[in-house]
């Protein structure tokens, strides 16, 4: 089925001027964050920008590495490809690239604002890489009312707004939608005005703390917020906002691909509602939030980091390395018992959790294998090869006989 990809190669030939920028444009820009525009893109926000199509023509003759944790290389290259061959996106300008990582203030965070040909501005932001420091701080956002990165793109936000004229629209996927959507929800009035809209693409929600706040009860719907048919990353913590749910032909949560979700014109395909799986995993996960206090939440995640970490290991890749794997086993051996202990009880809720919605999990899976078996034998049955000769003689039926008598 047609992607971004094919989006950008069909579409490419309209400009923004003629077909105003929707939901799949801010997709394709949203993932363009996750290039590394190190060294072309000054962090100073500049209204002449650099072109995007000499960016991208740099990216693809010096190699090409991307900090999105999918594996999409081939899929990059194609997309770049398009994108600079494109009156659509290729006429955009590029600015404000920022590229931050502080494993001390346990904060990874970047941004880059790309300058539409009509005077606005859209500022993407990228989301989790594949550094442990990325992760934990996706896993400080169940407690922290604020982590780093959120107040970065707060930050971003307004010093965009200082800077460039015209209206605003913020989006990014993963991580970078929750923080998109984060400094929509937080920026000032008066910057507040200008952003027409806020895309997250399958970017966790926040937790308890932040939708308590008065900012967040005031929330209006220019979020949107996509998910995959089976998201798994996006229904993490407390969303206000409706999902917009887009059928991807990935499976389980190889489904957070942007290249896996489908479109159909200009438009994606979407679907009335998540698969099971996704609605369960959302209650096992949430259940067992619930039942965790936020000191609790710190405890456990703090614990759990400062394991992987006596690894020495900065990637997640590298945890599986033999020696960081016996690294990680003498940590646990020498945690103290109180910490053993919260992450022991954490993890034994967890499974409680877990074992609630076993019982429908099941019973949805199973339908799902028999629907499947019964497809395939459909689909055998049509395969066969119809026969030229004439059949055998075989016994008859018992409305055959009762005709012939």
């Amino acid at each position: 089925m047609p992607n971004i990809i094919d989006y950008v190669q069909w579409r490419g030939d309209l400009t923004l001027k003629q077909v105003p920028l929707g939901a799949v444009d801010a997709l394709v820009l949203s993932y363009l964050s996750y290039m590394p525009f190190d060294g072309l893109v000054s962090e100073a926000f500049d209204e002449a920008g650099v072109p995007l199509s000499d960016v991208v023509a740099h990216l693809l003759e010096n190699g090409l590495s991307s900090a999105c944790m999918m594996d999409s290389g081939k899929d990059d290259c194609l997309l770049l490809e398009a994108v600079r061959d494109s009156a659509r996106f290729g006429t955009m300008r590029l600015t404000g690239y920022v590229n931050r990582f502080n494993e001390a203030a346990e904060e990874q965070f970047s941004a880059t604002t790309f300058l539409l040909p009509d005077g606005g501005a859209f500022l993407a932001f990228r989301g989790t890489d594949s550094t442990v420091v990325g992760w934990k701080e996706d896993f400080n956002m169940s407690f922290a009312a604020e982590v780093p990165a959120q107040g970065a793109a707060l930050d971003y936000v307004t010093r965009a707004a200082g800077v460039l004229d015209g209206p605003l629209v913020l989006g990014g996927h993963s991580k970078g939608g929750n923080l998109a959507a984060y400094a929509g929800i937080f920026a000032p009035r008066t910057v507040q005005e200008r952003i027409q809209c806020v895309y997250n693409f399958d970017g966790p929600g926040f937790n308890e703390a932040v939708l308590a706040t008065e900012q967040f009860q005031s929330i209006d719907m220019r979020i949107h917020t996509f998910v995959p048919q089976t998201s798994v990353v996006g229904i993490l913590l407390w969303h206000a906002e409706p999902f917009i749910v887009v059928k991807s032909d990935g499976v389980g949560v190889l489904q957070h691909n942007p290249y896996s979700w489908q479109v159909m014109g200009g438009r994606f395909i979407t679907v009335s509602e998540r698969t099971r799986e996704s609605r369960l995993a959302e209650e096992t996960l949430k259940n067992w939030l619930s039942s965790l206090s936020t000191q609790e939440r710190k405890r456990v995640i703090d614990g759990v980091y400062a394991v992987l970490s006596a690894s020495g290991g900065r990637n997640v890749a590298d945890l599986f390395e033999a020696r960081n794997v016996r690294a990680i086993l003498k940590a646990v051996g020498s945690m103290d018992e109180e910490t053993r202990d919260v992450i022991v009880e954490a993890f034994r809720r967890l499974g409680n959790s877990f074992r609630e919605s076993l019982p429908e999990w099941v019973e949805s899976t199973a339908g799902q294998l028999r629907l499947l078996i019964g497809q395939r034998g459909a689909d055998r049955v049509q395969s066969l090869p119809e026969r030229t000769e004439e059949p055998e003689e075989t016994e008859k039926t018992a409305d055959e006989r009762q005709e012939n008598v």
